[in-house]
């Protein structure tokens, strides 16, 4: 019997020498998946395709991220990215799970999850001729008098070509502005920016909007394909739609709203042409040889 209930003994002693240590690993796992199932990173790339008013778009996002989530252990990540890189990245592997974009952006198409909607309008901005006038009338605009402010991946050629200055001379958008007020030319073809660019020198202008064109929109898509991030990421971009308050960002909200006297004739203006959501680079290519051509009848029908 001694050597029986010895030999039980040792049994369990062994046992238990390979049961703690299994359970303290299965626990740790345990902990361990528990925290990742709590603790949610959303990553956003910030693309600005054109010139804002003033601020920061990622910025705005990285704040609104902290808004939506701010009582759960969901944390939004924005990095600000130029269009070439996000290409790049994308081609890559390397994938968002929330893309903010401007109009016109190419490469994204077939990376969108459009289970409840492809892109969203979050803010905009819109063209328009600038005079240092105070009441201008606007009635002499030609392209011999106007300045065409280029600005960065937008569609300014095109815009300008619908509004019967497409042949005029265009430079670099500060450039431009400074000419403008170096008495150079009599009007600019400028954006918000530029209304901004004034206000900030405190000088007397009038602002005519454009409604021959738009494609001054900033856009939002998800791209995450995990089921579990898709509906916070739905959640993020509803929370953005509902809450875009984009004024100390010197645009104008997805809803044509804004509080800002100046930008109020832009907001109401009803175009003629839009270009609103993405595409691909072929149909930019030829939007942008039609704009530089001065071909209106082809942009028009590229637009329909």
């Amino acid at each position: 019997m001694p050597k029986k209930k010895a030999l039980i003994l040792i049994a369990i002693i062994i046992l238990l020498i390979i049961a703690v240590p299994l359970l303290a690993v299965l626990q740790d796992r345990s902990v361990s998946a528990d925290v990742d199932s709590e603790t949610q990173n959303i990553t956003v790339w910030q693309i600005d395709g054109f010139e804002g008013g003033q601020g920061s778009r990622s910025k705005y996002l990285q704040t609104a991220g902290e808004k939506c989530f701010k009582k759960e252990k969901i944390y939004v990540s924005v990095a600000s990215i130029t269009a070439d890189s996000a290409r790049t990245n994308l081609k890559m592997g390397k994938i968002p799970d929330i893309i903010s974009y401007s109009a016109g952006f190419y490469g994204i198409e077939k990376y969108i999850n459009g289970k409840d909607f492809l892109y969203k309008t979050w803010c905009r901005g819109g063209y328009c001729f600038l005079s240092l006038e105070e009441n201008s009338g606007f009635s002499d605009i030609n392209s011999g008098n106007t300045l065409i402010n280029r600005g960065k991946d937008n569609l300014s050629g095109v815009a300008a070509t619908l509004s019967g200055v497409g042949s005029s001379e265009s430079d670099e958008p500060t450039n431009a502005y400074l000419k403008l007020l170096n008495g150079k030319y009599k009007y600019l073809f400028g954006t918000q920016r530029d209304i901004y660019r004034l206000k900030t020198r405190n000088v007397a202008f009038s602002v005519k909007p454009v409604t021959a064109f738009n494609d001054l929109y900033q856009n939002v898509s998800i791209l995450t394909q995990n089921s579990e991030k898709y509906k916070i990421c739905l959640r993020f971009t509803t929370y953005l739609i509902k809450n875009n308050r984009v004024s100390g960002l010197g645009l104008i909200s997805g809803n044509n709203e804004t509080d800002v006297d100046e930008l109020r004739e832009i907001a109401n203006a009803e175009y003629e042409y839009t270009l609103r959501g993405p595409c691909g680079k072929d149909y930019i290519d030829e939007l942008k040889n039609s704009g530089k051509s001065g071909d209106i009848n082809k942009i028009k029908n590229l637009l329909k």
